[in-house]
């Protein structure tokens, strides 16, 4: 399987090396696309020094744009494996999505160790979330929140999206499981360091509860094969 590595990125330049020389430490290499989210800092300038390729945005749009720009540079590799540039996804990890997609996953999903040190907050939000998208997408989505996954090309290509912003990955998840195709799940530690989120409580999670509002009440899609 010819797999790709896309890592969204913004203000991103303290913890984006640590992440490539991750991906640059695995057994088998993927190709690497840093998508700069119009950073100001030095982010694209890391990602050029570790050799790998890099899209820059000229001003911020937001982590959906960087995703769905990434997916379309990358539509020649057969699966994409995401990753996000503050190194709370670990690289070591990414070959066990690769092994889940092998067994017949066309989607695979992270799956965070819920632990003490996760914010309260974000453990409420993830089981909400995570039950609301699993009630709704008639798989089991495990954890909505977490942004390592892979996505065979197939599920890139025939999953519409509304979304822009953060609400593209459970947007994009739930859809892919409403079309049937399969879901898989790969265990990842929980890594909190001194990153900052830039989800913004005013602004995204408004869009992504309007998101999962209109996937409730949305007319159901006939399965791929139905």
């Amino acid at each position: 399987m010819n797999v790709a590595a896309l890592v969204p990125a913004y203000q991103a330049a303290a913890h984006l090396g640590e992440v490539l020389l991750g991906l640059q430490a695995l057994p088998v290499r993927p190709h690497v696309l840093v998508v700069d989210d119009g950073s100001r800092d030095a982010t694209a300038d890391v990602a050029r020094q570790f050799g790998v390729e890099v899209h820059s945005f000229a001003a911020n749009r937001g982590k959906g744009h960087a995703l769905l720009a990434g997916f379309e540079r990358l539509r020649d590799f057969d699966a994409v494996v995401t990753l996000d540039a503050d190194g709370q996804h670990p690289p070591a990890c990414l070959p066990a999505f690769v092994a889940a997609a092998d067994a017949g996953a066309d989607l695979v999903l992270g799956q965070r160790e819920i632990t003490p040190n996760m914010p309260a907050a974000r453990r409420f939000a993830n089981r909400f979330s995570s039950a609301w998208c699993s009630a709704i997408a008639g798989q089991p989505i495990r954890d909505s929140q977490c942004g390592y996954r892979l996505y065979r090309r197939e599920v890139l290509e025939r999953t519409p999206v509304r979304a822009s912003r953060y609400e593209v990955e459970t947007e994009m998840a739930v859809r892919a499981a409403r079309l049937g195709y399969r879901v898989a799940h790969v265990d990842i530690p929980t890594v909190y360091g001194d990153e900052e989120s830039h989800l913004s409580p005013t602004r995204d999670v408004p869009r992504i509860v309007a998101m999962m509002v209109r996937l409730t009440f949305e007319p159901r899609p006939v399965p791929r094969g139905g």
